[in-house]
């Protein structure tokens, strides 16, 4: 069973989540494209062994593209749950890094087929508003959680959109 970040589930209202999650880290590297083949394969590298310690790390999922206005940003892993951040070996691939993601609270949309941009800004919006209606603000950037590899049929893929978010009193 491939492991993923911890979370507890604060809300549901399909599609849509409300998460408080643990800590975790993350290996990430710039990427510009959707299909994130770049940053993947910087990242699979470092999990087969390529790190400081030549160790190898089991996969996990999501990957998660952070997005901006124009696109893709970057891609990264997520490390074993267990691994907390002074545990995981350091990247000595240039252009990636290791980033500590402190716990949090995530809202979420989840739907299935293989990502498409226009798409993507479609859900962004329903699920800005739904925080909105939820009584949050947005504090963090777009997320794209993907939890499937490549072949797997876009009907069967599982994926979601992150935002991270704190209540309207606490801004």
């Amino acid at each position: 069973m491939v492991q993923e970040p911890k979370y507890t589930l604060i809300k549901q209202d399909n599609p849509y989540e409300l998460r408080h999650y643990q800590s975790y880290t993350l290996v990430e590297s710039r990427d510009s494209d959707l299909r994130g083949y770049g940053g993947f394969q910087l990242a699979f590298d470092f999990i087969q062994g390529e790190n400081d310690r030549n160790q190898k790390i089991s996969m996990t999922a999501p990957v998660v593209n952070r997005l901006n206005e124009t696109g893709v940003e970057t891609t990264a892993f997520v490390m074993p749950p267990e691994m907390e951040f002074d545990k995981v070996p350091s990247p000595i691939t240039p252009g990636l890094k290791k980033v500590y993601i402190p716990e949090r609270v995530v809202a979420v949309v989840k739907f299935s087929f293989s990502p498409k941009m226009d798409i993507l800004r479609r859900f962004e919006q329903n699920l800005k508003e739904w925080i909105e209606n939820q009584g949050y603000h947005m504090v963090g950037p777009l997320q794209l959680a993907r939890y499937n590899p490549p072949f797997i049929p876009g009907f069967l893929k599982r994926n979601e959109l992150w935002i991270e978010v704190i209540p309207k009193e606490n801004t």
